[in-house]
C-alpha cells in the first residue's frame, strides 16, 4: 500500500511540470488576449468603458494610417518568410543535402549569425545601407560618382523592403538549422543512391524525395518565422518604414500614447493584429495544399534531370546570393564595430579617419545598468526555464508520455501568436494588480518566450538518451535523483549548454517584452540600442550593439567550452 501510494504521489507530483508549462504559457497568452478582446470591444472600466462597443473598430478603419500599414506589413513579413524559406532550402540542397556533416562549417557560421541579436543585426544593416552608409562609399570608392549621399536607398524602406532585407538575413539561418538538423533525422543517403542508380541528377532527386519528406518536420518553424515577420516591432523601429509604420509600431503608438483612451484603438489594432496572423497561416496552410497537390503529378511522372539550361544558372545564382546574404550579415556587423570606434568617419570615406575610445567611454557611465540587468534577466530567465523542461522532460521519460507529448504542441504559442497582441492585454492586467514595471513583470513576460526555445533545443538530445545508463546506476543502489544528477546530467551537459546559450541569446534580444512590462522603467541593452537608434550618435548606437552582440556570442562561446569531450587521465 505505502510503494502504492509513493507512486501515486510521484505521478501527481510529475503532472505538475506540464501543467506549470502550460499555466505559465498559455495561460498568460489567454489572459493576454482575453484582455485585449475586452479593450478593443470598449469594455475597460478603468478607463470609463463600461459596455460593449464598436467604436474603436469605427475608428480604426476611418483612420488613414491603417490600410498603408496593414499593407507595409504583409508586403514585409510574406516576402521575408517566402525569401528565407527558399534560400534554407537550396543552402541545405546545396551545402548537405545528405545531412551527413553534423558540424561543418555551414552550420557553425549560421549559429554565429544566429547569436547575433535582432536588433544588434538590425542597427549594423541600417549602417551598411544608409545613403551615407558603407554601400555607398563603396560604389563611390569604385566609381567615384557619389561625392555626396544620394537622396535614395538602394533597398527602398518606405515599401518595408529594407525591414524584409534584414529578417530575410536573419531568419534564414534560423531555417537552415532547423531544416540540417530535421535532415538528420530523415537519413536521405540511402534514398539518394537508390536515385542516382535510376539515373536521377542529384536535384531532381532531392526535390522527389527528400523535399517532401523534409517539409513537414520544419513546418512549424516556418509558420513561426512568418507570424514573427508580421509582428516584429524592434526591427520595424529600425529598419521599417516612417511613413507609413508598419502596424505593429502602429499598434505600440497607440499604446504609449498620453491620451488613455488610445488604448481602445490599440486594443482594436491588436486584435487586427492577431487576424492578419491568423488569415497568413492559413493562407500559408492552403497553399501547401494547393503545391501538393498541383506537384503529386510532377512527381510520378518520372523526370531524372532538370534542362541544363535552367540548372546550371540556377546553382550560380543560389551560390550568389548565399555569398552575397553572409558578406552582408558580417558588413553589418563590422559598421557596428567601426562606428564604436570612430573618432571620425566622413562621408565617402570608407573607413575611418581616426579611431578612437571616446564612444565607449562616453557610453561607459550609463552602459552598466542596462547590461548588468539585461545579462541577470537573461541568467534568471534562462535557468528558470531550463528547471521547468528538464521537469516536463524527465515526467515525459519515467511515467507518461501522452501528457507532455499532448502538452508540447501548446508549448509555442508565444511564437506563433503575434507579441504585440497579448502583451498589450498582459499590461492591462498588470496595471490593474498594482504590478506593472516591476522587475518581476519583465522576468515573467521574458520566460513566455525564453521557454519555448529552450524546450524546442533540449527535447530531441534528451529524448535520444540511452536509457540503460539510468538502468545501470539504478541496479548499483542509487536513486533515481542520484542518477538524474551524477550520470544523466553530465553526459548531457552538451545539450544543456546549448540550450541555455539560446535562451540567454533570446532574452538579450528581446525588446517588446521588456518595454511593456518595465513600462521604460527596466533598462536593458536592447531597449536603449532601439531607443538610441532613432537620433543619437552612431558612434554610441555602435557601442550598444556591438555590446549586445558580444554579450550573447560569450555565451554560445562558453557553451562550446562547455560542450567540449572532457578526457579523464585515470591518477
Amino acid at each position: 500500500m505505502r510503494a502504492r501510494r509513493d507512486i501515486r504521489l510521484q505521478v501527481d507530483t510529475g503532472k505538475l511540470a506540464p501543467a506549470a508549462a502550460l499555466l505559465l504559457l498559455v495561460g498568460s497568452i489567454c489572459l493576454g488576449l482575453v484582455f485585449v478582446l475586452a479593450i478593443g470591444f470598449g469594455y475597460l472600466p478603468a478607463l470609463g468603458g463600461r459596455s460593449l462597443s464598436l467604436d474603436a473598430f469605427r475608428t480604426l478603419a476611418d483612420d488613414p494610417r491603417t490600410l498603408p500599414a496593414l499593407g507595409t506589413t504583409l508586403l514585409a513579413g510574406t516576402l521575408a518568410t517566402l525569401a528565407a524559406t527558399s534560400a534554407a532550402f537550396a543552402l541545405v540542397a546545396l551545402v548537405d543535402p545528405c545531412g551527413a556533416a553534423r558540424q561543418g562549417w555551414p552550420q557553425r557560421l549560421a549559429v554565429a549569425v544566429l547569436a547575433v541579436p535582432h536588433v544588434a543585426m538590425a542597427l549594423g544593416l541600417g549602417f551598411v545601407l544608409a545613403p551615407s552608409g558603407w554601400l555607398m562609399r563603396g560604389l563611390d570608392a569604385l566609381t567615384g560618382l557619389l561625392p555626396l549621399p544620394p537622396d535614395v536607398e538602394l533597398v527602398p524602406r518606405e515599401q518595408g523592403l529594407t525591414l524584409a532585407l534584414g529578417l530575410l538575413l536573419k531568419e534564414t539561418p534560423f531555417l537552415f538549422v532547423a531544416m540540417a538538423t530535421a535532415l538528420r533525422q530523415i537519413g536521405p543517403a540511402q534514398h539518394m543512391l537508390v536515385a542516382r542508380a535510376l539515373g536521377y541528377s542529384d536535384g531532381m532527386a532531392w526535390m522527389k524525395l527528400v523535399l517532401p519528406r523534409l517539409y513537414p518536420l520544419v513546418r512549424f518553424p516556418i509558420l513561426a518565422v512568418l507570424a514573427y515577420g508580421l509582428s516584429v516591432v524592434d526591427m520595424s523601429l529600425i529598419l521599417g518604414p516612417t511613413t507609413p509604420v508598419t502596424l505593429p509600431v502602429l499598434i505600440l503608438k497607440w499604446t504609449n500614447d498620453p491620451d488613455l483612451a488610445q488604448r481602445f484603438l490599440a486594443g482594436a489594432a491588436a486584435l487586427l493584429q492577431v487576424s492578419l496572423v491568423a488569415a497568413a497561416i492559413l493562407t500559408w496552410w492552403l497553399g501547401e495544399r494547393a503545391v501538393v497537390r498541383v506537384a503529386r503529378g510532377w512527381l510520378s511522372r518520372g523526370g531524372r534531370r532538370w534542362p541544363r539550361i535552367v540548372s546550371v544558372p540556377f546553382a550560380a545564382t543560389l551560390r550568389g546570393v548565399g555569398i552575397a546574404s553572409v558578406a552582408l550579415t558580417f558588413l553589418s556587423l563590422g559598421a557596428l564595430l567601426l562606428w564604436s570606434l570612430a573618432q571620425s568617419w566622413r562621408y565617402p570615406s570608407l573607413f575611418p579617419d581616426a579611431f578612437s575610445l571616446s564612444g565607449w567611454q562616453r557610453s561607459l557611465a550609463g552602459l552598466w545598468s542596462p547590461l548588468a540587468t539585461s545579462l541577470l534577466l537573461a541568467v534568471i530567465a534562462t535557468t528558470l526555464s531550463l528547471v521547468l523542461a528538464l521537469a516536463c522532460l524527465e515526467h515525459e521519460r519515467r511515467l507518461s508520455k501522452s501528457v507532455v507529448r499532448a502538452a508540447e504542441k501548446w508549448l509555442f504559442l508565444p511564437l506563433l501568436v503575434p507579441e504585440v497582441s497579448f502583451l498589450l492585454g498582459l499590461q492591462i492586467l498588470l496595471l490593474l494588480i498594482g504590478c506593472n514595471g516591476s522587475w518581476a513583470a519583465v522576468l515573467w513576460m521574458h520566460l513566455l518566450f525564453v521557454f519555448p526555445y529552450v524546450f524546442l533545443t533540449l527535447k530531441d538530445p534528451w529524448r535520444s538518451f540511452d536509457p540503460r545508463y539510468e538502468r545501470a546506476g539504478v541496479s548499483l543502489g542509487k536513486s533515481p535523483w542520484t542518477v538524474f544528477r551524477q550520470i544523466k546530467l553530465p553526459l548531457l551537459r552538451g545539450p544543456l549548454a546549448w540550450a541555455a546559450a539560446v535562451g540567454c541569446a533570446i532574452s538579450l534580444s528581446l525588446y517588446l517584452p521588456t518595454v511593456q512590462g518595465g513600462e521604460g522603467r527596466i533598462a536593458t541593452l536592447a531597449s536603449e540600442a532601439v531607443s538610441l537608434s532613432a537620433g543619437g550618435d552612431r558612434r554610441v548606437v555602435g557601442v550598444y550593439g556591438i555590446l549586445q552582440a558580444v554579450a550573447a556570442g560569450l555565451f554560445f562561446i562558453l557553451a562550446v567550452r562547455i560542450a567540449r569531450p572532457r578526457h579523464w587521465r585515470a591518477p
